[in-house]
């Protein structure tokens, strides 16, 4: 199974109530660095939200699951609904730079989580 989903797959899953999700990046911010990610859902039947997401740097080698990482600010989630999945991809790569070509199934965030910490982790070295 390839990593990335293709636009259809994801349509495809948020249609039938499966979250995607999608890694932005990270920024270091002297004493810790934060990781950007959001995730697209589908809220009910035809709303679609986009929610971005902060979080500290708090994984390691053996721990990579993203979404129980610390975030940043828990008041400050943003959540927007819209009424198609076209719309709330749209809204995403207008928003927070997304790419439509690069989001994940549910879950999967922690591979590309892995592939980040495996990078920082070699160029230390």
């Amino acid at each position: 199974m390839a990593l990335y989903l293709s636009r259809l797959e994801l349509q495809a899953r948020l249609h039938l109530g499966k979250e995607a999700e999608q890694w932005l990046g990270h920024a270091d911010e002297g004493e810790y660095t934060v990781i950007k990610w959001l995730y697209l859902a589908q809220e009910d039947r035809h709303q679609y939200s986009v929610t971005y997401m902060e979080s500290f740097d708090e994984g390691d080698e053996d721990w990579q699951h993203v979404p129980e990482f610390s975030l940043l600010d828990p008041d400050a989630e943003e959540n927007t609904a819209f009424d198609s999945v076209e719309e709330a991809v749209a809204y995403a790569v207008q928003t927070y730079g997304a790419s439509p070509d690069r989001f994940v199934a549910g879950g999967m965030l922690a591979e590309e989580y892995a592939r980040y910490w495996q990078s920082k982790n070699t160029s230390i070295k």
